[in-house]
């Protein structure tokens, strides 16, 4: 369970997913040594969560290239489904409450400061809820216009763009009481 939610672990994955890296080239940028990424590495590995994408001899030497891209999606979105979901629910759940969690303290933090300082207008986080009545395809179709919302909008102007990670979690409303 503690596995996705380890923030080293976290960045392995986002290391490798656009480029194959070794583990000393994931080990450079994350200013790690090698010696301390095998551990989790291997995890990552058992997990299916990386793969070893390429393998080079050099020398006596066989050198692993490893990625996530797998896991990816159209830029940043994650996307654990159907039997690998499945064999690993306890850790998907754990990073799903430790995205939310990151989320919650930024939300936290802003309103602390803003309670301060009330001259500040940058919000780093947002909270919002709405529940409306769909059928069950409807509900499925707003999900993916959300997600094809913000892989739409305009990539012109770059220069001000900074990362934002959306978790967005819809639910039945009152499937609590099933």
């Amino acid at each position: 369970m503690k596995l996705i939610s380890d923030p080293k672990i976290e960045a392995i994955l986002y290391s490798v997913k656009n480029k194959d890296k070794t583990v000393k080239e994931i080990a450079a940028e994350l200013n790690d040594k090698p010696s301390r990424l095998y551990y989790p590495i291997q995890k990552l590995l058992t997990t299916e969560l990386i793969k070893i994408s390429e393998e080079k001899q050099i020398g006596n030497l066989i050198e692993k290239y490893y990625t996530s891209r797998h896991l990816f999606s159209e830029e940043e979105v994650i996307k654990l489904e159907g039997e690998l979901a499945i064999k690993n629910s306890a850790s998907l759940l754990t990073h799903a409450l430790w995205t939310f969690n990151k989320g919650l303290n930024l939300l936290k933090s802003d309103l602390e400061k803003t309670e301060t300082d009330k001259n500040q207008d940058y919000s780093r986080a947002m909270y919002g809820e709405m529940t409306v009545s769909l059928t069950n395809s409807e509900w499925v179709k707003v999900n993916e216009e959300i997600h094809k919302l913000i892989r739409s909008r305009s990539k012109e102007d770059q220069s001000e763009t900074k990362e934002y990670t959306f978790s967005l979690l819809t639910y039945e409303s009152d499937s609590e009481s099933h």
